[in-house]
């Protein structure tokens, strides 16, 4: 009823139109219905004459059945009728004529019941309704084992045709996502199509030569050619078994049409013309076996003409056969997603390698030193005391009280830092003939003995520093080790469909999809030819095959492509700079990338002062940090790990300190993190207000201790939303209002241009004594 309603309404806006135009528009929904409508009726008419077994036709009744009670299956019903009748006779035709029609009455009928939309009904139904007619018709003749036999054979193939007829159509009847053929659907289009061809088995030219056999050998040959042994096996038996099954005779065709596929396969991989010999001699061959049975010399014609077609057969035809019959490797993927992994592993351990490059000269051997305060004296006495006439009365006859009046006097010198005249004892000042020159050498060894004391206090220090590197290597490789153990989930619904697209297209590599970490689709190839796949039209039609937008990876080598799932958001950044005035090179340095997970990185260093040293300071600290963040490694153990090292260069005369200014901004979901060491503000502008962020951290290398920690504020970005990062020299420690001002009033337009008002209003702001940079970044939502 609801398809009945449908068509009136159809019916009744047509002659609407047609009445208030004069004329009937046909547009293109309707011309691909017509088309459809079409092909339904001329495959139940070519179907109504795939005979088995000398006689029984269930293929048409199955299309009928499968075509439901819509205008689909009317039309399937008017070609099956057609065809029954015409192939089969009235008499023998009509027994299937009264069957598709009780099929397709049982599936109007039925419509709306919720038992019709299992797969199981209407190829029950088909099979019943079979059985009545033909239960019918065939007593009449009576029965014997044979005919129950290929009875009960025809009522078993009626059921399996409409179940697989039904499948074959789903491609084109139900929308789907997800594009490609599914294993099921192609299967049932294979069976549809190998039916057709015991229709075509009939249709013979110039006395025996079949039209069906010579579409078979053909079809056994391309696939034989473009899969090897086992696919031109298994075509070879499903087409040669359809050819015995038309023919109703002994299975001949099953055993030449499997022979010829597998030796047309062994021979696949020398050329199109020795698939094709090969072909043809094996055929050749099974027709002389059969000498005693009578020759089938027909099969050696239809073998010669289909090996001409298969010769003569398009390139992109067989490139679509190939990528019909491809096969699918068995641990690609998981070999891919390890080796994605195992890279993350490698560049992390790169960056600490860089790291140690950096601080090794920073590590000197402590040369041998004696910490014990008592040798303040010892040392003294050595050089004072041992050409003294009072030598062995102070040192041996009188040494408790020398030794009494020493230790009296190292508490308050230990305390003072030098040594006085009161500090001792006046019984031992007195007596010692060389007191001021005693004095003098313990003040000296009490000066080296505090200054080895603030050395080990330092030693130790970094020490602590290179512990809290090792800790801070720890927890990245332990987040590495995570990375390696967690899922990356493959999709093997989209690297089938790549596969086949590619052995479409002549390209030969190898292909892995998975999802990565975060869910995002991720695309490795391998192998040669993939420059078509490089440009932009390239990468257009995998996005469109795989429903997702993808970007390339560059990775410098020609046989390796990696495709990454693109994201929503994309970023405009614009950036200007000025030296200080007096100045050769700024020590500000900055820099900008995108990593492959869809994060955007934006840096920012400002260097002690300004010159050389300042812009070799920055320049470490971004180089640094940038190759660990590329690595994979998190900001804030990569920020922490960098603030350790510049510390541990701050013992040298050559160390520094530098400001550090990090964003991060996911551009698959907009959220962002702003990490600072003592960096000056960043601002943050979202629709007319401007947030400012600041910290509380000490610039990168001055604190390596627990405080050492950077500044992180969390954030949620938009489209539209707008962030700008300054080093000192613009907001200066004065007012910023102007800043922000300046910022409100930005419309959006060129970053560039905003970046550079800054730079020039901020000379008369706040002066030109230090180096000036901003760096502006618009977020926008990306086309497509």
């Amino acid at each position: 009823m609801a398809t009945k309603e449908k068509l009136k309404t159809k019916a009744a806006r047509v002659r609407e139109e047609a009445r208030e135009t004069g004329k009937v528009i046909l547009r293109a929904p309707a011309l691909v219905r017509a088309a459809e409508c079409v092909i339904r009726f001329l495959l139940g008419a070519m179907l109504s004459g795939a005979e088995i077994f000398g006689g029984y036709a269930p293929f048409g009744l199955g299309l009928v059945a499968a075509s439901g009670s819509g205008l689909d299956g009317f039309c399937a019903l008017l070609g099956a009728c057609f065809g029954y009748l015409s192939f089969q006779g009235f008499a023998e035709g009509l027994r299937y004529v009264a069957g598709c029609i009780l099929a397709f009455s049982l599936a109007f009928a039925f419509f709306d019941v919720k038992a019709y939309r299992k797969s199981w009904f209407m190829p029950l139904a088909a099979a019943g309704m079979d059985g009545i007619t033909g239960f019918v018709y065939l007593s009449d003749r009576g029965w014997s084992p044979e005919g129950l036999i290929f009875f009960g054979t025809e009522l078993l193939l009626c059921g399996a045709s409409a179940y697989f007829y039904r499948i074959a159509f789903t491609p084109w009847t139900e929308k789907r996502e997800e594009e490609g053929l599914t294993p099921r659907q192609t299967v049932s289009l294979l069976i549809l199509a190998g039916t057709l061809l015991l229709t075509l088995s009939k249709i013979t030219l110039l006395g025996d030569l079949s039209v069906g056999r010579c579409a078979a050998a053909a079809a056994v040959m391309a696939t034989a050619y473009k899969g090897g042994i086992g696919v031109g096996a298994t075509v070879g038996v499903a087409c040669g078994l359809g050819m015995d099954l038309a023919a109703g005779g002994m299975p001949f065709y099953s055993m030449a049409f499997a022979l010829s596929g597998v030796m047309c396969g062994v021979f696949h991989r020398q050329g199109r013309l020795a698939a094709a010999l090969a072909y043809v001699l094996s055929n050749a061959l099974a027709v002389l076996w059969t000498w005693s049975e009578g020759l089938h010399l027909s099969l050696l014609y239809e073998v010669f003409i289909a090996s001409v077609v298969f010769l003569v057969l398009p390139e992109r035809a067989l490139r679509q056969v190939g990528a019909l019959v491809a096969r699918e490797p068995r641990h690609d993927t998981q070999e891919r997603a390890r080796a994605y992994v195992r890279a993350r592993m490698e560049a992390t351990a790169a960056a600490f390698k860089s790291l140690y490059e950096s601080m090794r000269s920073a590590f000197h051997p402590a040369a041998p030193n004696d910490n014990d305060a008592a040798s303040v004296f010892d040392r003294a006495a050595g050089r004072i005391c041992k050409r003294c006439p009072l030598q062995t009365a102070c040192w041996q006859r009188d040494y408790v009280s020398t030794f009494n009046a020493l230790n009296d006097a190292l508490p308050a010198m230990l305390e003072r830092g030098r040594g006085e005249s009161g500090d001792f004892p006046a019984y031992f000042s007195n007596r010692c003939m060389k007191f001021p020159e005693f004095l003098s050498a313990a003040n000296e060894e009490l000066a080296a003995l505090l200054c080895r004391r603030q050395f080990q206090s330092r030693l130790s220090e970094n020490r602590s520093a290179v512990c809290r590197q090792y800790a801070e290597l720890a927890g990245v490789l332990n987040t590495a080790a995570a990375e390696l153990g967690a899922e990356l989930v493959p999709d093997p619904v989209r690297e089938k469909r790549l596969r086949q697209y590619l052995t479409a297209q002549g390209i030969d590599c190898r292909l892995a999809a998975y999802y990565d970490q975060a869910g995002h689709l991720r695309l490795e190839l391998e192998g040669a030819g993939l420059a078509p796949l490089r440009t932009e039209e390239g990468t257009a039609k995998l996005s469109k095959l795989v429903n997702f937008p993808l970007r390339a990876v560059e990775e410098g080598r020609r046989d390796r492509l990696v495709l990454v799932q693109s994201e929503p958001l994309m970023a405009v950044a614009g950036v200007a700079a000025k030296k200080k005035d007096g100045q050769t090179v700024s020590g500000d340095t900055g820099a900008w990338f995108k990593h492959d997970d869809g994060s955007l990185y934006v840096l920012l260093c400002d260097g002690m002062g300004s010159g050389s040293l300042a812009e070799q300071e920055s320049a470490l600290a971004v180089r640094l940090l940038e190759q660990f963040l590329r690595a994979g490694v998190r900001p804030e153990n990569a920020l922490r790990t960098l603030n350790s090292a510049l510390a541990l260069r701050n013992d040298e005369a050559a160390g520094g300190f530098t400001t550090i200014d990090l964003l991060r901004v996911d551009l698959f979901t907009g959220e962002a993190g702003v990490y600072k060491y003592g960096a000056a503000p960043t601002y943050v502008k979202k629709g007319y207000s401007v947030r400012r962020i600041t910290g509380t951290a000490l610039p990168a290398g001055l604190t390596a201790g627990e405080g050492g920690s950077p500044d992180v504020t969390r954030l949620q970005l938009e489209a539209g939303d707008c962030v700008l990062l300054v080093t000192d020299g613009v907001a200066g420690s004065a007012s910023d209002q102007w800043v922000r001002d300046r910022l409100a009033a930005f419309d959006g337009g060129s970053p560039r241009e905003l970046a550079q008002a800054l730079i020039d209003d901020s000379g008369a702001q706040v002066g030109a004594a230090d180096d000036r940079t901003a760096l502006v970044l618009k977020l926008a939502r990306r086309n497509g």
